[in-house]
């Protein structure tokens, strides 16, 4: 073996170690969310994130605030877990639980099989006569809301097609690169940092009532960060709505010492 052999696959080996090094290491990081509806605080949420070799778990709590809360005193406590494979997710099991005031809701799945399971539902979708019935063949391979739209971005690179069950309905995002861009540091963002800027659009497939497909929005943005080699997080997310533009931010915090890392 000559020595230009022998460099080109030292190097090869190193650069593969390196890359198998960086995704046995475990992520683990405070989350905060800001939501507005045109311009006015509607909700925080704060919860946390973790990466270890191959799965992911995130979990956050959500509530209304200002103005908002005087109108709905609504609360979400949501959580997935999550295989990661090939920069790739792939759902495991997704839970909601929420309130508006003394009413209570919840959504507990499970996409351990091929074709995701409620396991628990209140209330439960499949005794609504007014949604449209899903084809549970139909759901083979589908991911959890969370996971779909983390997928979307998670490789840096945002063409991507998501096909997403909540449970109740069944829907595809479509997603596509626009261009890299700085986000700016502001009220929430503590400095300058650089994106990626995505757009996105909804095929609403089953299990909408018609009302939902009349009020549920098409289409959107996703602005998405590096926060790992290789590994991109939503960072920003900006939806048309019919009550004006919906916009939500979105920034991690180290868990040692609280740091803001945007």
């Amino acid at each position: 073996m000559n020595k230009k052999s022998f460099l080109k696959i030292s190097f090869t080996f190193i650069i593969f170690f390196i890359n198998k090094m960086i995704f046995a290491t475990t992520i683990e990081k405070k989350i905060l969310f800001s939501a507005y509806l045109k311009g006015i605080n509607l909700a925080k949420a704060e919860g946390q994130i973790k990466i270890e070799p191959n799965i992911l778990e995130l979990y956050f709590a959500a509530h209304t605030v200002g103005v908002f809360s005087l109108i709905s005193e609504w609360k979400q406590n949501l959580s997935i877990n999550a295989l990661l494979i090939n920069n790739k997710l792939k759902s495991q099991q997704y839970k909601s639980d929420d309130s508006r005031g003394n009413k209570k809701g919840h959504m507990y799945l499970s996409f351990k099989n091929e074709i995701p399971k409620i396991v628990s539902a209140q209330p439960d979708p499949r005794e609504n006569d007014r949604r449209e019935k899903i084809n549970k063949k139909l759901l083979k391979n589908t991911i959890d809301p969370i996971s779909g739209v983390l997928n979307i971005g998670l490789d840096g690179n945002c063409n991507n097609k998501e096909i997403i069950f909540d449970g109740k309905r069944r829907y595809i995002i479509n997603a596509s690169l626009i261009e890299k861009e700085i986000i700016k540091q502001n009220h929430f963002f503590t400095e300058n940092f650089n994106s990626i800027k995505c757009v996105f659009s909804i095929k609403k497939l089953e299990g909408y009532t018609e009302k939902e497909k009349k009020r549920y929005p098409s289409n959107g943005y996703i602005w998405y960060k590096e926060v790992s080699k290789d590994l991109f997080f939503p960072a920003k997310i900006a939806i048309e709505t019919r009550w004006g533009e919906f916009l939500c931010l979105i920034k991690e915090k180290e868990l040692k010492n609280e740091s803001n890392s945007l």
